[in-house]
């Protein structure tokens, strides 16, 4: 079956149409706050540790993060290890604060953790703050930092 020539560029001028109206769409949707980004980045973390996903988790971490006692590259071995050693971990997190200031910001959390390894734990309450920095439009982790509880050697998150 063949179309005619009218119907063929009707057919293109409505595609050309869509693309346009997807383009000024784009260009024109509300932008999400800076509070809003960092929300959503946890929220990811989040999804991310409680699906054991390195990658994901791994994504929302600045190339320069440093907490004092890890590099991104030792961060992910150590999660890498901790994911290996516990079947199921579920987190919640309650965001306290969220101070805003430019390119950097500085989240505290309260968060509970419940890791099911073959000896499960009582949840962990921990109290945490995090800093962000944005680069390049995106948001990052660029550090770490809390009253972490003391685990026996051997234990997620700690190797």
């Amino acid at each position: 079956m063949t179309i005619s020539r009218r119907t063929f560029f009707l057919m293109a001028g409505i595609a050309v149409l869509a693309v346009v109206i997807v383009v000024v769409w784009w260009l024109v949707r509300p932008q999400k706050t800076d509070r809003q980004q960092i929300v959503d980045l946890l929220s990811r973390t989040e999804r991310a540790i409680e699906h054991k996903d390195l990658g994901g988790m791994m994504r929302v971490v600045s190339q320069d993060y440093a907490d004092g006692t890890y590099s991104k590259r030792e961060l992910r071995r150590m999660v890498l290890a901790g994911f290996r050693e516990v079947r199921t971990i579920r987190i919640t997190p309650v965001l306290r604060e969220l101070e805003v200031s430019g390119k950097n910001a500085r989240a505290e959390l309260d968060v509970d953790v419940w890791i099911d390894t073959d000896r499960p734990r009582p949840t962990m309450h921990l109290a945490i703050w995090v800093k962000l920095s944005n680069k390049s439009g995106r948001w990052l982790v660029t550090g770490v930092g809390g009253d972490w509880p003391s685990i026996p050697g051997r234990s997620f998150p700690y190797q």
